[in-house]
C-alpha cells in the first residue's frame, strides 16, 4: 500500500511539471505567434529575407546559427512554472505580537498569560519579552517555547534590576533595540505590534514605532501609583506611555476613570476566567484530604496588599475552620499566620491545579486591604472562585460592587466572620447557578474578542478587491497568499469574476463558505478589466483601495509597506516592485520559486524600507490609493472594454488632479503577467485591441509614450 501511496504521488508531481511545461510551451508559443502578426513584424519581413541573404548567402537557412541566436537573443530568466496547487481557504496571516511584560511567563498564570495564550491560540506568534533575565554573554537575545506560538524572549543589555523603579537607560535602550533587530530578521517579524505591561519599555516601543511604524498598546493592569516599589520616573513615564499609546485598555473601570482623558482610545476590558478549563478540572480529588472541618480558601500572590491581621484573627477566632491560602509569599511579616495550626501555606502551585484546591474550598477569600491600588483592581480569583458556583466573601472594593449581590462583602473580623458563617450555610441553587453563568459571561476568550476588536480598529480598513477570468490555477495561487500572507489586520477580499468558464465560480463560491468575510461577484459574461474593477470598489467599504490582478502571488507583510506609503497626502497612487512589468517597477530577481521569492521579497524590502521613487505610469496589477482619491477622480474608464490602457488612463488622471504616483521599493509581488491576455495573444486579437484602446487614450492624452524599464542593472537582493 505505501509503495502504492508513492507510485500515485510520483505521477501526480509529473503530470504537474507536465501540465505547468505545457502551460509555458503555450504561452510561448502565444508569444511568438504575437509578434509574427503585428505590423511590425509584417513590414520588416522584406528587410529581415535581405538581411538573411546578404549574412549567410542564398545557401542559409531560415535559422541562425546557435552562437549568433544567443547573442542576437540574451537568455532571459526562466519564468516562475504556474505549477497546480490546491485551495487553502485557512486565514493564516497574523501580525506578530511584542509582548513587552513585566513578570516571566512562569511566574503565574493571570491576565498577561491569558491574554497572550488568546492571541496564540488564534493563530498569532507571542514573544513574551521579559525584563528579569538577560542571556549569556554574546548572546543578542534568548528565545525559548513556552507554549504553543509563546516564546519567552530574554534581550542582551546591561543587567538592571529596578525596572519598578526606572524606564531603560540610554545604553540599555540601544542595546535592546540592537537585540531586537537581531530577533525581527531571524524570526522574520514583517508586522508586529508593542503589547506593554509595564512603562519601563516605553522607549523601546516608542522606537520601534519610529523605524517599523508598529503600533504601540498599553495594557494598565493596575494603578501603579502605591504599588510597591515603584518609582516617580515610571510613574511619570506612565503617563507619557498612555497619551503616546495608540491603545490603552483598562482591567478595572477606576483605571477608565483615571485615563481616558489622557487617550482617547482608552477601552475598558475586564479580568476573566478560562471557563471550560475550570469546569472541567475542578473535580472531587485528594489534594487536600487531610483536611477536617470547613476549608476557608484564597489563592494567589501574599503580597502588600493582603490584610493578615484580619487572616490571623479570623484564624484565632474559628479554629475549628482550615484556612488555606496558595501562592507566592512577598512579604516578611504574615502576622504569625506561620504558626497557626489551622492555616495552610502551601506556596506556589501550578495554574492546573488551581481547580483542584478551589473544589475543596467550602468559601473563598478576597481578604484586600482597603487603597487606591486595590479599588481599582478586578480580581482575576473572583471570575475563577465563581466558575465552580462557590461563595466569595470579600473586603468592599469598589471594582466588586457591581457584583455585590453575587457575593459577601464584609470589613473588620466580626462582619467576615459573619459572612463566611452565611457562605457556609448556604444551599440557594439559583444563587450557585447565577454564579457559574455570570463566570461562563467573563472568559478570557471574550476579553479576547473585545480587545481583538480595538486593535484591529486601529488600522486603516483595506479592501483588497481581485479580477478574474479563467486561470483557475493562478487565482488559486492568489487567494493563497492573500489569505496566508496578509499580516495588516484590518482588510476585505472582494472578487469579481468575469464570466469564467474554467471551475472559477464553483471554487468562488467554496471561497464565499469558508471565509465569510469575502465578498463575491459572479458576472455572467466578461465585462471587462475596468468594469469589473469598478464593481469591486462600489462593494467595497474600506479607507485604502487596492486593485491586485488575479496572476500576482504575494509575500508575507506585503500590504503594510503600501499603506504606510498611501498615508502621504501627496501620494494620488502607489505600487510596489515587481519581477514582470512594463516599466521601471521591474526589478532584476534571483529566485527560481515561490518559496525563494517569499525570501527574496524579505531581504528586498526590508533593505529599502521607507524608499520610493515617482513614476509615470502605475500598472494596475496593484495599485493602492485612498477612498478620497477615487471619490475625487472617479471610477476606472470603461471605455477601455476588456483591458490595456485603463492603468496609463487613470494614472494620468490621478497626476492631473495634483497627486503624484509613486512605486515602492519597500513593496514586491510576484507576478506572472499576461495572464488574461494569453488567448488573445495567440487568436490575433491582442493586437487590435491594443490598436483601438492607444488610439482612444490619446484621444484624451495626446501621444502615447512607451514604457521603459529602469537603467540601472538592479539589485537581487
Amino acid at each position: 500500500m505505501l509503495k502504492l501511496d508513492s507510485a500515485l504521488i510520483d505521477r501526480d508531481a509529473a503530470l504537474a511539471q507536465r501540465d505547468a511545461a505545457i502551460n509555458e510551451r503555450d504561452i510561448a508559443l502565444a508569444k511568438v505567434d504575437f509578434l509574427q502578426n503585428t505590423r511590425s513584424w509584417r513590414f520588416t519581413r522584406p528587410l529581415r529575407s535581405l538581411f538573411r541573404v546578404m549574412r549567410y548567402g542564398f545557401s542559409a537557412t531560415r535559422e541562425f546559427p546557435e552562437t549568433a541566436a544567443a547573442i542576437v537573443y540574451p537568455a532571459a530568466p526562466e519564468p516562475l512554472p504556474n505549477v497546480a496547487v490546491a485551495p487553502d481557504f485557512a486565514t493564516k496571516g497574523r501580525l506578530d505580537i511584542l509582548c513587552f511584560a513585566n513578570i516571566e511567563w512562569a511566574a503565574r498564570f493571570q491576565r498577561p498569560q491569558q491574554l497572550m495564550s488568546q492571541f496564540a491560540n488564534n493563530g498569532y506568534r507571542v514573544f513574551y519579552i521579559v525584563p528579569s533575565v538577560v542571556p549569556e554573554q554574546g548572546q543578542l537575545y534568548r528565545l525559548a517555547s513556552v507554549a504553543p506560538n509563546v516564546f519567552e524572549v530574554a534581550l542582551q543589555r546591561d543587567a538592571q534590576a529596578a525596572y519598578y523603579e526606572k524606564i531603560v537607560t540610554p545604553e540599555n535602550h540601544q542595546a535592546l533595540l540592537r537585540a531586537l533587530t537581531a530577533l525581527v530578521a531571524d524570526m522574520q517579524i514583517r508586522t508586529a505590534l508593542s503589547v506593554v505591561h509595564i512603562a519601563y519599555w516605553s522607549p523601546v516601543a516608542l522606537s520601534l514605532r519610529a523605524v517599523h511604524g508598529w503600533r504601540i498598546h498599553y495594557d494598565c493592569m493596575d494603578d501603579w501609583d502605591g504599588f510597591p516599589n515603584i518609582g516617580e520616573q515610571l510613574l511619570s513615564e506612565e503617563k507619557t506611555l498612555i497619551a503616546q499609546a495608540d491603545l490603552v485598555t483598562v482591567s478595572a473601570a477606576l483605571l477608565y476613570e483615571k485615563w481616558c482623558a489622557y487617550n482617547p482610545r482608552c477601552v475598558l476590558v475586564r479580568n476573566a476566567v478560562d471557563f471550560a478549563f475550570f469546569r472541567q478540572h475542578c473535580f472531587t480529588n485528594d489534594v487536600l484530604s487531610g483536611l477536617v472541618g470547613p476549608v476557608i480558601g484564597y489563592y494567589g500572590a501574599l503580597a502588600q496588599w493582603l490584610d493578615y491581621p484580619l487572616l490571623a484573627a479570623l484564624a484565632d477566632r474559628r479554629p475549628a475552620w482550615n484556612f488555606v491560602l496558595v501562592g507566592d509569599i512577598f512579604v516578611e511579616d504574615l502576622a504569625g499566620l506561620e504558626h497557626k495550626p489551622n492555616v495552610q501555606l502551601l506556596g506556589h502551585k501550578p495554574y492546573s491545579q488551581m481547580p483542584l484546591y478551589l473544589d475543596h474550598f467550602d468559601a473563598c477569600l478576597i481578604p484586600f486591604r482597603l487603597y487606591n491600588v486595590t479599588h481599582a483592581v478586578d480580581p482575576v480569583k473572583f471570575y475563577e472562585y465563581i466558575s465552580a458556583g462557590k461563595p466569595v466573601i470579600s473586603t468592599p472594593l469598589t471594582e466588586m460592587s457591581i457584583y455585590k449581590d453575587l457575593l459577601y462583602f464584609a470589613t473588620g473580623v466580626d462582619e467576615f466572620l459573619e459572612q463566611i458563617e452565611r457562605a457556609l450555610a448556604e444551599r440557594d441553587l439559583a444563587l450557585y447557578k447565577r454564579r457559574v453563568e455570570l463566570a461562563r459571561a467573563n472568559d478570557w476568550k471574550d476579553r479576547f474578542d473585545s480587545m481583538h476588536r480595538a486593535i484591529v480598529g486601529l488600522y486603516e480598513k483595506v479592501s483588497i478587491v481581485v479580477v478574474t477570468y479563467n486561470n483557475l490555477n493562478l487565482t488559486i495561487q492568489c487567494v493563497n497568499s492573500i489569505l496566508r500572507n496578509t499580516t495588516w489586520p484590518h482588510y476585505e477580499l472582494i472578487v469579481v469574476d468575469n464570466g469564467s468558464d474554467d471551475g472559477t465560480g464553483d471554487y468562488l463560491e467554496r471561497l464565499r463558505q469558508a471565509v465569510p468575510s469575502a465578498k463575491i461577484i459572479l458576472n455572467p459574461d466578461n465585462r471587462g478589466f475596468a468594469a469589473a474593477n469598478n464593481q469591486g470598489l462600489r462593494e467595497a467599504d474600506g479607507d485604502v483601495l487596492l486593485l491586485l490582478n488575479n496572476d500576482t502571488v504575494v509575500p508575507g507583510g506585503w500590504l503594510d509597506p503600501l499603506v504606510r506609503h498611501v498615508r502621504d497626502p501627496s501620494i494620488g497612487l502607489v505600487g510596489p516592485v515587481t519581477n514582470a512589468v512594463g516599466n521601471e517597477a521591474k526589478i532584476e530577481v534571483s529566485y527560481t520559486d515561490i518559496q525563494q521569492m517569499q525570501d527574496f521579497a524579505g531581504r528586498y524590502t526590508e533593505a529599502r524600507k521607507g524608499r520610493s521613487f515617482d513614476i509615470s505610469m502605475l500598472a494596475m496589477f496593484c495599485v493602492a490609493f485612498r477612498r478620497s482619491v477615487l471619490e475625487e477622480v472617479g471610477y476606472l474608464d470603461e471605455a477601455f472594454g476588456i483591458g490595456m490602457f485603463e492603468d496609463d488612463d487613470y494614472s494620468r488622471r490621478v497626476q492631473a488632479a495634483g497627486y503624484r504616483t509613486v512605486c515602492a521599493e519597500d513593496a514586491f509581488i510576484h507576478h506572472y503577467g499576461q495572464a488574461s491576455f494569453r488567448k488573445l495573444i495567440a487568436s490575433g486579437e491582442y493586437q487590435a485591441l491594443w490598436d483601438k484602446n492607444q488610439a482612444y487614450f490619446e484621444s484624451k492624452w495626446g501621444a502615447w509614450q512607451a514604457h521603459v524599464h529602469r537603467n540601472e542593472a538592479g539589485d537581487k537582493g
